[in-house]
């Protein structure tokens, strides 16, 4: 994961939980660590531990229109000529709003029930512009046949680099958080923040949003708001501190 400071990565899951300035040579337990400010006996180095949290909720940016077309007839080779017949027009359809090969997919299947043979086929399409799929999905429902033809409900989902970055912006901004909770620990007591030197991730939630139960077909926005996910993260991190320099003590004075 890319982060704005010089950071060193240390595994640990150390519980920490109260602030306080702790001296040399005494020992403390987890609980009292949480948050302190800590000196090393090796080379007595300053350093404070913190926690921060960041969150972000990002909408599905694909939807999938998935369209069923399903002929049965008492000769398989009329219902494979009713199906085509209507595949050919949606894959039309599907180049005429902009639509991908490979954001395209098709699959056939052929059962026969006593004398008679059902052919069904599935065409997919994935969309990245709400309003073309809205406009496609209109085209199909008003121009084709049904229940010959079913356009079923959307399907949003998030594309696998979009989720990727926003589990990065939550944990980004966990740490600046983080870090601006160091920075006013340690204006209190005449020092300043240097670099973060250890970084743990304590908690990762990833939830989506709840689709509403009216008992009536659930809206556009309903399904569009039901896979909204939210990424909730909690990191401690350890800074290095320093004492503030003659020249940066001016520069206070003179703010």
């Amino acid at each position: 994961m890319r982060r704005e400071e010089n950071l060193a990565y240390i595994t640990s899951n150390r519980p920490v939980k109260s602030l306080g300035l702790l001296p040399k040579n005494r020992l403390y337990t987890d609980e009292q660590m949480h948050g302190a400010l800590i000196f090393s006996d090796s080379d007595s180095r300053r350093q404070i531990t913190v926690s921060g949290t960041g969150e972000f909720s990002l909408p599905p940016d694909r939807i999938k229109l998935v369209v069923v077309i399903t002929s049965t007839k008492s000769s398989v080779n009329e219902a494979k000529t009713s199906v085509l017949r209507r595949l050919k027009y949606i894959e039309q359809t599907f180049r005429n709003y902009g639509v991908k090969d490979q954001d395209k997919s098709f699959v056939q299947s052929i059962t026969r029930r006593d004398t008679m043979y059902e052919v069904t086929a599935e065409l997919t399409a994935i969309f990245i512009d709400i309003q073309r799929y809205q406009l496609c999905h209109n085209q199909l429902v008003e121009k084709l046949d049904a229940p010959i033809v079913r356009v079923l409900d959307p399907v949003f989902f998030h594309s696998s680099l979009r989720l990727e970055n926003l589990k990065r912006q939550a944990s980004v901004q966990a740490v600046r958080n983080a870090k601006h909770t160091a920075e006013d620990i340690a204006r209190t007591v005449g020092l300043h923040v240097a670099k973060a030197v250890h970084i743990v991730e304590e908690t990762y939630q990833e939830k989506e949003g709840i689709l509403s139960a009216t008992g009536r077909p659930a809206s556009f926005q309903n399904l569009l708001d039901a896979k909204t996910i939210t990424v909730h993260v909690t990191v401690n991190v350890t800074f290095d501190l320093k004492a503030k320099d003659r020249q940066h003590k001016k520069d206070e004075k003179k703010k």
